[in-house]
């Protein structure tokens, strides 16, 4: 999904329809009641396929419906709803707010309501958590600089919290937060809050499903 989502953020529009369609096809002749998206920016590309295809006669109506079942997983989980875990982990955690799900999709309570629902972890706030950790889809590489920049300022921030685990929603935030650390000579570790919460079902050997 990454490529879909990539293909916009440097404006292939063109590359980017050809992939919705393809999506839409695919998962509408599977017959699914939702898509669960894991990374944030390609989360928010795939509920706006209405827009992208607005003008396709063939596939606006198509896409309409398709982005209507797309469901951020933090969203699907709390929506289910999930059954908190039983098992605790000793960790002091934070939450970096990913661009793509706090902004566009407006998806913030929900990671950390997953967050606080684990046993054990102590979590903490992220002083201006919203504002962007410089990963940007491409921004990295074509603004390496203005992105390094940012990065410094995120993980001062993340510093600030004294967190053990920084937790966040997207491919690109967490390849970019794991840098940063390594950068600073921090210790934290970066994950997806949902690497926490299978954790946390791990150590009560394998249980823990949406309540039924």
């Amino acid at each position: 999904m990454l490529r879909r989502a990539i293909s916009s953020h440097v404006g292939d529009l063109e590359s980017a329809r050809s992939l919705a369609r393809r999506n839409i096809d695919v998962f509408l002749d599977a017959g699914v009641d939702a898509v669960v998206i894991a990374s944030a920016g390609c989360g928010t590309r795939m509920k706006e396929y209405d827009h992208l295809l607005r003008r396709d006669r063939d596939y606006s109506g198509k896409a309409e419906r398709f982005s209507g079942m797309v469901k951020d997983i933090h969203q699907f989980l709390v929506d289910l709803p999930f059954e908190p875990p039983v098992a605790s982990l000793d960790y002091r955690v934070t939450y970096q707010d990913s661009c793509h799900l706090a902004n566009t999709q407006r998806v913030t309570d929900q990671p950390r309501r997953i967050l606080r629902s684990i046993p054990g972890v102590e979590f903490v706030e992220l002083p201006n958590a919203s504002k962007c950790c410089g990963a940007g889809g491409t921004y990295t590489i074509t603004e390496r600089e203005s992105s390094l920049r940012v990065l410094a300022t995120k993980m001062a921030a993340v510093q600030e919290t004294g967190a053990d685990v920084v937790a966040t929603a997207n491919p690109g935030c967490v390849m970019q937060l794991q840098y940063g650390a390594r950068r600073e000579g921090m210790a934290a570790r970066t994950v997806y809050v949902t690497d926490l919460l299978d954790e946390a079902y791990a150590l009560e050997g394998g249980q823990g499903a949406a309540a039924g």
